[in-house]
Formats: C-alpha cells, sequence, structure tokens
C-alpha cells in the first residue's frame, strides 16, 4: 500500500481559503555600504547610545530623515525608536522604526533594523533596511509607484552612508 509520501503520490490534500487575499501593499527598501573597520569594532560602536550613530537624533526619539536632491535635504520630522542590538555569531542588528510627527496619515510608518555583518576580516557592511506601506489606500499605491518609492529608497540610501559615516567616525584610528 503507497503511503500520502511515496513518490509519484500527490500528497495529502490541504484546504485552500478562497476569501484570504495576500497582502502585497506592504514594501521593502534596503541600501549597504562598506566601512573599513572589523566587525568587532564596529558592532562595539553600533551598541553604544544611538543618539552617536543615528543622524540628528535627540533625546526624545525626534529627528528628521530624508534625502539630499541637488544637495538640498528634504527631511521629514519623524520618531525613531530604536531597540537593542541582537548579535547572533559575529553578526548584529538593530531594530529600527520610525514614524512622521505630523500629518501621519500622508507618511507611511517604517520598520526596519541596521544591520551588520563581516565581508572580511577588516570590512564590515552595514545594511539599513526596512518596509512600510504606502498611506492613502490605492492611491497612495500609485504614488509610491509613480515616485515616493524612489524618495523612500533615497532616503534609506542617505540613512545608510550617515550611519556609517558616523560609525566609522566614532571608532579610533589604530597605529
Amino acid at each position: 500500500m503507497r503511503g500520502p509520501f511515496d513518490p509519484g503520490d500527490r500528497g495529502l490534500p490541504a484546504p485552500v481559503l478562497s476569501f484570504v487575499r495576500l497582502d502585497t501593499r506592504r514594501v521593502f527598501v534596503q541600501h549597504s555600504v562598506h566601512i573599513d573597520r572589523p566587525i568587532e569594532t564596529v558592532s562595539s560602536a553600533l551598541a553604544k547610545d544611538p543618539r552617536k550613530w543615528f543622524p540628528r537624533l535627540q533625546s526624545r526619539g525626534r529627528t528628521s530623515v530624508g534625502p539630499r536632491v541637488a544637495g538640498l535635504g528634504l527631511l521629514k520630522k519623524v520618531a525613531v525608536k530604536v531597540g537593542k542590538p541582537v548579535t547572533a555569531g559575529n553578526w548584529t542588528e538593530v531594530p529600527i522604526r520610525w514614524q512622521a510627527t505630523s500629518i501621519k496619515l500622508l507618511f507611511p510608518v517604517m520598520v526596519g533594523k541596521v544591520e551588520l555583518a563581516p565581508v572580511d576580516g577588516r570590512v564590515t557592511r552595514l545594511t539599513v533596511s526596512g518596509m512600510y506601506q504606502p498611506p492613502l489606500g490605492r492611491i497612495g499605491e500609485q504614488l509610491d509607484d509613480a515616485i515616493m518609492h524612489n524618495v523612500a529608497e533615497a532616503t534609506v540610501k542617505e540613512l545608510a552612508e550617515s550611519i556609517a559615516k558616523r560609525l566609522d567616525g566614532a571608532i579610533p584610528l589604530t597605529v
């Protein structure tokens, strides 16, 4: 007698609910940069007070984020929550979340992380990644497709580069 997992058998039937709709409205963004420092020293700097490495972060968790266009910052004031660093092996990640402080309905909440991983013994890769759901339903999705996703990508790129620069500057040079 053949069982449901024998070669050539179709397996066990799986019920499928026809009313379940996948949520495909969440959008992923990320940017990575290399820091010419060993993972241990960069991880140590990341574990310190986030105001030392998160750009413009004030004591109440307020900052501004946004890309630079033609040398001008297109910055939006946001409330930032920075989680505790989590280390697995020689990888470290810090959860981050930000939300606009005004006109919240027009701006998405970004949920993501700052991640450090070794490239080799002397170089560390820093990645800022996150997900957001475009606000305003269908119109927001169309705006995101047309313009706002580029703004989100540029914001994450600027943030990754700024964090990398601040972390690199926080590490003393060794002779």
